[in-house]
């Protein structure tokens, strides 16, 4: 479980978060929803640490992000709106296997989870392209993949469709369910598109910085 506690956030002397106190439980599919502004992003980067309360608390299952950062973000991937951002190296399997070679894995795990990875998300002919030749739907996949090599228990997608035509748009809301139904995955959605509130069991509104 993710829970917040009582949460304010500020930058300077102007608050972006305030009094935010919320649960999302393992397995199920969230949306965090509201206009420009609302503090959907600031409240999502406290997920996984990017990010910690000026007063309040975070919980990640038994974990305070205040305490222990790392373990938090092993446990919360997180995909990027500008998901470009994420793409450390020029070559497919070399990006999603950077992660894991920080984690110290062995060569022939590495190798293994990043297969595994590229088939599950159906890039597997991607694997030796360089990622500046990809369209904007497969260079998402790619940065997907580089969460999901981690194997995390919570993942945050930060709009995803926002960036992608109506193709690739449909294509990655049917991935994300599917890491939810199948994987049972916790699956956290930033969106302003309210066709996408269908996918979820749970929605957050968020006004003035508020949950309301």
């Amino acid at each position: 479980m993710i829970q917040a506690k009582n949460l304010y956030f500020k930058y300077d002397q102007d608050f972006i978060l305030k009094d935010i106190n919320l649960k999302i439980n393992e397995s199920s599919f969230t949306a965090i929803i509201g206009a420009n502004g609302s503090g959907k992003t600031t409240l999502a980067k406290h997920f996984n640490a990017l990010l910690l309360p000026t007063k309040g608390e975070v919980f990640v299952d038994d974990l305070n992000t205040k305490q222990d950062e790392f373990n938090v973000r092993k446990k919360v991937g997180f995909v990027f709106q500008n998901f470009e951002d994420q793409l450390i190296h020029s070559i497919v399997e070399e990006d999603i296997a950077f992660g894991l070679e920080n984690l110290g894995l062995r060569y022939d795990e590495i190798i293994d989870i990043v297969k595994t990875t590229l088939d599950k998300l159906k890039i597997k002919d991607l694997a030796k392209n360089n990622v500046n030749i990809l369209s904007s739907g497969q260079k998402q996949l790619v940065a997907l993949a580089g969460v999901l090599a981690m194997k995390p228990k919570y993942i945050v997608f930060d709009e995803p469709t926002t960036m992608l035509d109506i193709k690739n748009k449909k294509n990655i809301m049917e991935i994300i369910r599917e890491l939810n139904k199948k994987d049972k995955i916790t699956i956290i959605l930033i969106t302003n598109v309210i066709n996408d509130l269908k996918y979820a069991n749970n929605v957050i509104v968020l006004k003035n910085r508020k949950v309301i």
